[in-house]
């Protein structure tokens, strides 16, 4: 856990730079989970989920896969489980999870997937 206040405002761009000064964390983690202002206002309090990998970590082709399903979405803090112990085992992949997301009328993922077709 980082507690930035400083951050609360801040841009995916900018909280993956202050990330990219942590190496003892940036080698270690595929996803943050941030408690933005957004989520402090919204009655769901849904954490924005961020994909720290870089076009570095995944290569010119992957990354640009990557980006055009999005390398952020918003899930319900009773998901953030869920989504880590899946994305750590390969069962489910950072994009799996955002698609759903983006179905959803707020853009949230809230849902408990075993799979995802």
């Amino acid at each position: 856990m980082i507690d930035s206040p400083e951050l609360a405002h801040a841009d995916t761009d900018t909280i993956l730079t202050a990330l990219s000064t942590r190496k003892d964390l940036n080698s270690r983690i595929s996803v943050v989970f941030v408690a933005d202002s957004a989520t402090m206002r919204a009655a769901h309090h849904a954490l924005l989920a961020i994909r720290t990998l870089t076009r570095k970590d995944l290569g010119d082709d992957t990354h640009e896969v990557v980006v055009g399903f999005g390398r952020e979405f918003r899930t319900v803090p009773g998901a953030v489980n869920e989504i880590h112990a899946n994305l750590q085992l390969a069962n489910m992949n950072f994009e799996d999870f955002s698609s759903v997301a983006r179905e959803d009328s707020e853009g949230v993922f809230r849902a408990e997937l075993s799979t995802v077709d």
